[in-house]
């Protein structure tokens, strides 16, 4: 039961007052409401004293004004920024316990502190301050840092923070900021080194655990397993190659797993060569330049914006230059998958690893044949003698719809070729089937390559490289395996559909029917350059297989 406020004053030193406002902070020149309520202690209880009088105080009129609109009620102005205590007494109980507010007078947006203080590219620093939720742009020394996502917050108090990733070129400057119609400088600096949280990742990688999980777990980034988008190639010495090497591990192979390397910023993306490898080590006390000294499992496969591997040999299709790597891997090969680029120019880049498929075109999902993204996904293993990209070759044709999911990929096939009479052929047609009739920017080519072990080592027997993605092969291929590779060399993600016959001596139909067909067949016209194959395998049985002794330097 509330108390009269002829409660005896003598019993004064048995009350408090408690002062609340619904934010500690208020802006230079607005308003804010307090409530002031007087209280009496009864034992171990405390019961509310109505109808009394307040009297509210500054502690320093230059910071913040304080008017009485009587029942309890102040309206506190702010003038200038600072700390300012707002005071509240009873008139009537001298001796009661006044209560005291401590609010902050502030502008709009107001840095508190950025931390840490010294960052490496790739890092996170966040801002605390006032409003600081509330920036749009951040920057240091000119360059805009990148927002960490769910990391905008605001407390009950009216402080918040927000988090950025330091992207290359940035420097040692006091942060820039804009938000909310107003901008400025942090009146402190923010130190900046010139390499990124990672290094030194050249001869050593560095080691992610994909098992961990991402870190935005239930919320749409959650199939995020790992990213970092300021990400930086160092300057390196003009005669040398720089190195960054990252080791994902996994314990489940069975997950897809798509890894995305972007270079969207600045620099020559020419002078760049990433390679994602199944099997990878480095042999310090080898000989030979640092290049030279990666090594790997003999006959490995692996896939490079630059080359290719397929069983320890070099394959090298054309392709027009890349800013991005896209690789949608629906099995993983290994338990470990390796992230190695050389470049010999600084700039950004950025790096991410996410669980799933994912496809440039929502449109183009993972056909029937993936994975078969690395050749040997398409020979016979123990209990899989008969892959599904595995083609026997007859005079009834094979014919489906296959996808290029990502920009650059190649699809791998097997052709199981029989004994068959003097003068037939094997008939490879393709056709891109674009989603609008008319307009198809694609370019995708065909290469029959021999099998090493079967029918040769990784060499060329027939190609089809005309400009655009209409290509016909007309081969007369002995009996062996050989593999099939349709190449990506436009980088543009594109359905094609695919039929493969053999035609006999004396067959009266010579063509090849495909699913949804193009155009009519057409006689293949070499527009772009035959691609490089050479076997890179070296050292002596049981001694490291250097995987890129061949490497051609930017």
């Amino acid at each position: 039961m509330s108390a009269a406020c002829a409660f005896p004053t003598d019993k004064s030193d048995k009350v408090f007052v408690t002062l609340d406002a619904p934010s500690h902070v208020v802006f230079r020149g607005q308003d804010v409401s307090v409530y002031a309520q007087a209280w009496r202690v009864s034992g171990a209880d405390t019961q509310a004293i109505t109808n009394v009088a307040f009297e509210f105080s500054t502690g320093s009129s230059s910071i913040a004004r304080v008017e009485n609109d009587g029942g309890g009620y102040a309206t506190v102005t702010g003038v200038n920024s600072g700390n300012v205590d707002i005071g509240a007494r009873i008139v009537a109980f001298e001796q009661a316990q006044e209560a005291d507010l401590v609010l902050r007078v502030s502008n709009p947006l107001e840095i508190d502190s950025v931390r840490p203080a010294t960052a490496h590219f790739g890092q996170v620093v966040t801002v605390y301050g006032v409003g600081v939720d509330s920036m749009f742009l951040a920057s240091l020394g000119g360059v805009n840092l990148i927002e960490y996502p769910f990391s905008r917050f605001r407390d009950s108090t009216g402080l918040g923070r927000i988090s950025f990733w330091v992207p290359p070129p940035a420097h040692t400057d006091s942060l820039f900021y804009l938000g909310g119609g107003v901008f400025g400088f942090d009146t402190a600096l923010t130190n900046v080194l010139k390499d990124d949280i990672f290094e030194p990742n050249d001869s050593v990688p560095s080691l992610i655990d994909l098992d961990q999980g991402g870190p935005w777990p239930g919320t749409l980034l959650a199939p995020i397993l790992f990213t970092n988008p300021a990400l930086a190639f160092e300057p390196v010495d003009r005669a040398t190659l720089g190195m960054d090497w990252f080791r994902f591990s996994t314990s489940d192979t069975t997950q897809a797993l798509t890894f995305f390397i972007k270079y969207p910023s600045f620099g020559d993306t020419a002078a760049t060569r990433t390679f994602l490898i199944d099997s990878l080590g480095y042999n310090a006390g080898g000989p030979g330049d640092p290049v030279e000294k990666f090594y790997g499992r003999p006959g490995g496969d692996y896939i490079g914006s630059d080359f290719y591997h397929c069983q320890g040999y070099e394959f090298d299709p054309p392709q027009v230059p890349r800013e991005s790597t896209t690789v949608a891997l629906k099995t993983q090969p290994s338990h470990a998958i390796h992230v190695l680029t050389f470049f010999s120019r600084p700039q950004r880049y950025g790096l991410t690893v996410a669980k799933g498929y994912f496809t440039a075109d929502a449109r183009i999902p993972p056909d029937a044949y993936e994975e078969n993204d690395l050749c040997h996904y398409v020979d016979s293993i123990p209990a899989k003698p008969n892959p599904l990209g595995r083609i026997h070759v007859s005079t009834v044709a094979f014919s489906d719809t296959m996808n290029i999911d990502n920009p650059f990929e190649i699809d791998w096939y097997r052709l199981e070729v029989p004994s068959h009479g003097i003068g037939d052929s094997v008939l490879i047609r393709l056709q891109g089937r674009p989603f609008v009739v008319g307009r198809d920017s694609s370019d995708i080519d065909v290469y029959v390559l021999t099998v090493p072990g079967s029918t040769g080592p990784l060499t060329e027997v027939d190609s089809s490289v005309a400009a655009g993605s209409t290509e016909t092969i007309m081969a007369d291929l002995p009996a062996g395996s050989y593999y099939l590779a349709v190449v990506d060399y436009a980088g543009v993600a594109e359905r094609y559909s695919m039929c493969v016959r053999e035609i006999t001596l004396l067959a009266f139909v010579r063509t090849c029917n495909l699913i949804f067909p193009g155009p009519p067949s057409q006689t293949p016209r070499r527009s772009k350059p035959r691609p490089q194959l050479s076997n890179t395998l070296s050292g002596a049985s049981g001694m490291p297989h250097s995987l890129f002794g061949s490497f051609r330097r930017p």
